[in-house]
């Protein structure tokens, strides 16, 4: 027996064999595309890295997120557990693990995001303006024992800015008996009666305010409104007022602290008291500061009055367009798409496989199949009905009356949180690296009408919040529609001319173009 025998020595051969079995049970070496990967639920399919520029004094900070987008389309804000990184450390640092940026000196880099084996990069630009003064407000402040105050620090730069840098800066108090202060927030409790001197330090500058504690004790806490009636998606500011020993009355709503009894029926921001109707049902919404609290009910119906738009057969296409569909660099889509009147001569860039029916193509870029007006019956009267449906369901978009919100934002819905309703623009919409979030249960609906372009920048991500559907969201755009490089789009876009998507845009849902689309390494998937 051969003491150097090594069972394991043939597992890499035992490995090539079942390659080569697979792949050849898959058609490989046969000359055909493969199949395109579809990517696990589970797999970070990409990180996009907000604001996708920003420009900072020296001294001056900037938080950066880092959202990440899974395989089901699915995204979710990991800046916390990202690693980050500055290209220059001498122009601008970066916490490794917060994405908060620090400008050093003036000049411009670049601040990486990785996570997970992805990355992506923003631009910072430091200017020549430098810190000259930290300012706190109230410049001073009575509470009563057990009483809270936010104290907000303000930094002022020689180029006539000011930044809130409260969360950045380190604070402080000058008797901790009388009065303490949490060293990250600027939030002050009071201990016992007398003064104390509140400071604050950030890039090497200092600012205080005076605070009194009085003799009053917290008696009882209060909220308004003792009951809220929401629809999904819906938001209600609920807010805290103390009431002291000596009678006197404080709003302390951003200093306690706020829970849900259910937060899959109303969930509440913990230091807002923002309660946001989830699903039906009730749910209990306490407030806590000092050992005294707080209750009031929220009760969540589900949204009435928005019916979806019906797509009809033009809701069986991932990518539907008259004139024609194109593609660059390596397109990924889940779906069937299609052209008509157009022929199948203006789908260019799939690399088209005639089906054996002729009633359709299949392309290594499309996990469906490929359909145009001049296929073999039954496909050219398929395709007309899908197009009629296409404009019928644009018109009824269009149509819809009576808005819940109109020139929201003067058409920019940038880093706002949309609840579900009719939206209404007689211009044009913009969404830059921000992003915006739409918040709403499962059966909520948006539709939003667009007067002119829609443009969705780089790095823009469109998130859905609250078990918010993108097949319950239609973008409605009269003009074109131009999604960035790197853009996270949600929804049915319609639009009445071109639709474009940018270098690795990435869509769950449909585009449907009266004129055009066009891809470049775009990944499209059904909602």
């Amino acid at each position: 027996m051969n003491k150097n025998y090594n069972p394991f020595s043939i597992l890499p051969w035992l490995m090539a064999l079942l390659f080569s079995t697979l792949l050849a049970a898959c058609g490989g070496g046969g000359g055909q595309d493969p199949e395109p990967v579809v990517p696990p639920a589970s797999v970070v399919v990409s990180v996009a890295v907000t604001p996708a520029t920003s420009a900072v004094p020296i001294n001056g900070v900037q938080a950066f997120v880092a959202t990440a987008t899974f395989g089901d389309g699915s995204t979710r804000d990991v800046s916390t557990t990202t690693n980050w990184s500055s290209g220059a450390t001498s122009i601008a640092t970066v916490g490794q693990s917060t994405g908060v940026v620090t400008g050093v000196s003036a000049g411009t880099t670049a601040i990486t995001a990785t996570y997970e084996g992805k990355t992506n990069t923003a631009a910072v630009t430091v200017t020549t303006a430098t810190l000259l003064s930290v300012t706190v407000t109230p410049a001073s402040a009575t509470i009563a024992v057990a009483g809270v105050q936010p104290f907000v620090a303000t930094a002022n730069y020689s180029d006539g800015t000011t930044r809130d840098v409260t969360k950045f800066a380190s604070w402080s108090s000058g008797t901790v008996a009388v009065g303490t202060v949490v060293q990250t927030t600027g939030v002050v409790t009071g201990v016992t009666s007398g003064s104390s001197l509140i400071t604050v330090n950030f890039g090497g500058k200092s600012g205080t305010a005076g605070l009194v504690v009085s003799a009053a004790t917290l008696s009882t806490i209060a909220i308004t409104p003792l009951t809220a009636a929401l629809q999904v998606g819906g938001s209600q500011n609920l807010r805290a007022f103390a009431t002291y020993s000596d009678g006197s009355v404080a709003d302390i709503t951003t200093a306690a602290v706020w829970a849900s009894s259910a937060p899959a029926v109303a969930s509440v921001v913990a230091n807002t008291g923002v309660a946001t109707g989830v699903s039906a049902g009730s749910a209990v919404v306490t407030v806590l500061s000092a050992g005294k609290s707080a209750s009031a009910t929220v009760t969540v119906t589900a949204v009435a009055g928005r019916a979806a738009v019906n797509l009809g057969s033009s809701g069986n296409f991932v990518v539907l367009a008259k004139t024609g569909i194109s593609t660059t660099g390596t397109t990924a889509i889940v779906g069937d798409i299609g052209v008509s009147p157009a022929a199948a001569s203006f789908i260019t860039g799939f690399g088209l496989i005639a089906d054996a029916t002729n009633t359709f193509s299949t392309s290594s870029l499309v996990t469906g199949k490929v359909y145009a007006a001049n296929y073999a019956p039954p496909t050219p009267v398929a395709m007309t009905t899908a197009i009629s449906d296409m404009q019928t369901a644009f018109t009824d978009a269009a149509g819809r009356t009576l808005p819940d919100f109109t020139e929201l934002g003067a058409g920019n819905i940038s880093g706002m949180t949309l609840a579900p309703g009719l939206y209404k623009w007689g211009s044009g919409v913009l969404v830059t690296g921000v992003g915006v979030t739409l918040s709403g249960g499962p059966d909520a609906v948006w539709i939003f009408q667009i007067a002119q372009d829609l443009t969705v920048a780089n790095s823009a991500i469109i998130t859905l919040s609250g078990g918010a559907q993108a097949k319950n969201v239609f973008w409605q755009v009269s003009g074109k529609a131009t999604l960035g490089t790197a853009a996270n789009f949600k929804g049915n876009l319609m639009s009445q001319t071109l639709i474009s998507a940018g270098t690795g845009a990435v869509v769950t849902g449909r585009l449907l173009a009266q004129t055009a689309v066009t891809l470049d390494a775009t990944r499209v998937t059904a909602p």
